[in-house]
């Protein structure tokens, strides 16, 4: 048994409790919001991450609140297809499931009162210090000036604090974070079958992108199912958006796509969030007794959907070394060993797409208008493109990651 610390309580700081305290782990999860409650936007969990829910046992739950997506469906503002990508030409049983981030959460937080979890909440984890043998860990308040304070020791800590980590940031291995110059408008809105079970995208160029996701029930007391509605746009140009006002941006989304009965529910701008992105690559993802996971870790555009589903197969994947290795390192070390393939493919294949749907690049647009349909409608080409999307690749040619219970 190990003194485990983590660090964050999303999707992968919460699975990964769940998974070490039912291995038999003294878990001690950290989370610096006070009172954690079910926020976010809609994400698209695929056949990878569903796999490690139903390992969890969560998995009929989150069916519950989500909405089954079989294909994502794009097309230029003219009418050419550009994507059609259907989850059955990889697997006949497989499909994406469009879900509210905070239901998600909320399934996760429910489980975790069921295992021996230590969850301390409102603090905020300032500094690791790895000495003796052990993991010390030191919190700090909100309020400038404030004293640190020691917050215990431990066999190994996890972090899984989000894209922004300063606890990554401190650590002694090379790493680069890339924030994206492109982000998206969010919003959530009743859903009218309008994207007949799909997710569905228009694009001008590579300057404006269009999504509506099924995003199912994102609580329990809803009665009608909604759409997640995303806008792409640059942060530049969010003050230019502002000002220009509610009315001129739905005469540009219209324009685009004939989507009137979505626009009718955005009655104010605050019902729009802006999202930003970045990229973080590190050359591995642990420093003796600490670990990195999550969007922490590996955080990428979102044009692949992949985000919650290689956080989820994270913690799969640590609680699985922790089980081959006794000692914390070994398995630590291993657990980078194990995650390199999957994760280096989705990080690379990211980078390289997201060029083709959010930039200023009329070469890149132009390309992606002309080649990517007929390749869609390639046998071959259309097997491994829903093999991408649902997170199974771990390799440009070949290789595919082997998920086990």
């Amino acid at each position: 048994m190990q003194r485990i610390a983590i660090i964050g309580g999303g999707t992968a700081g919460a699975a990964s409790a769940l998974f070490l305290a039912r291995a038999g782990h003294q878990v001690t999860l950290f989370e610096r919001v006070a009172q954690p409650s079910a926020v976010g936007a809609g994400i698209l969990l695929q056949p990878t991450g569903m796999h490690v829910l139903d390992v969890l046992g969560l998995l009929e739950p989150i069916l519950a609140h989500g909405a089954r997506n079989d294909r994502l469906f794009g097309t230029t503002a003219g009418g050419r297809t550009v994507l059609d990508v259907r989850y059955r030409h990889h697997d006949a049983r497989s499909f994406g499931l469009g879900l509210h981030r905070g239901a998600l959460f909320s399934v996760l937080w429910e489980a975790l009162k069921t295992v021996a979890i230590k969850v301390c909440s409102g603090i905020n984890i300032s500094r690791i210090e790895q000495r003796g043998g052990q993991a010390l860990l030191f919190s700090r308040d909100a309020a400038p000036g404030s004293a640190e304070t020691a917050a215990g020791e431990f066999d190994c800590a996890v972090i899984a604090d989000g894209t922004r980590s300063d606890l990554r940031a401190a650590l002694a291995i090379p790493q680069k974070v890339t924030p994206y110059p492109w982000g998206a408008l969010w919003a959530l809105v009743p859903d009218d079958g309008l994207t007949q079970g799909g997710l569905r995208q228009w694009f001008r160029h590579a300057q404006q992108m269009l999504g509506l996701m099924p995003t199912g029930f994102a609580y329990q007391e809803m009665t009608q199912p909604i759409l997640s509605m995303f806008w792409s746009l640059r942060a530049d140009r969010l003050p230019h958006w502002q000002e220009e006002g509610l009315a001129a941006w739905k005469k540009t989304v219209l324009a685009l796509a004939p989507v009137a009965s979505v626009l009718e529910h955005i009655q104010r701008p605050d019902q729009l969030t802006f999202a930003r992105y970045a990229d973080v690559q590190m050359r591995h993802w642990h420093d003796g007794r600490v670990v990195c996971i999550g969007d922490c870790a590996h955080a990428t555009s979102p044009q692949l959907g992949q985000g919650a589903n290689l956080a989820l197969v994270d913690a799969m994947t640590l609680a699985q070394c922790f089980a081959e290795r006794s000692a914390v390192e070994p398995a630590l070390a291993l657990y980078s060993q194990r995650r390199r393939p999957h994760l280096r493919y989705y990080q690379g294949a990211s980078k390289l797409l997201t060029p083709f749907f959010q930039s200023d690049s009329r070469i890149a647009s132009t390309l992606r208008d002309i080649a990517l349909g007929p390749v869609c409608r390639l046998p071959i080409a259309r097997q491994q493109m829903a093999l991408t999307l649902s997170g199974s690749k771990t390799g440009w040619l070949y290789g595919r990651l082997r998920q086990k219970k």
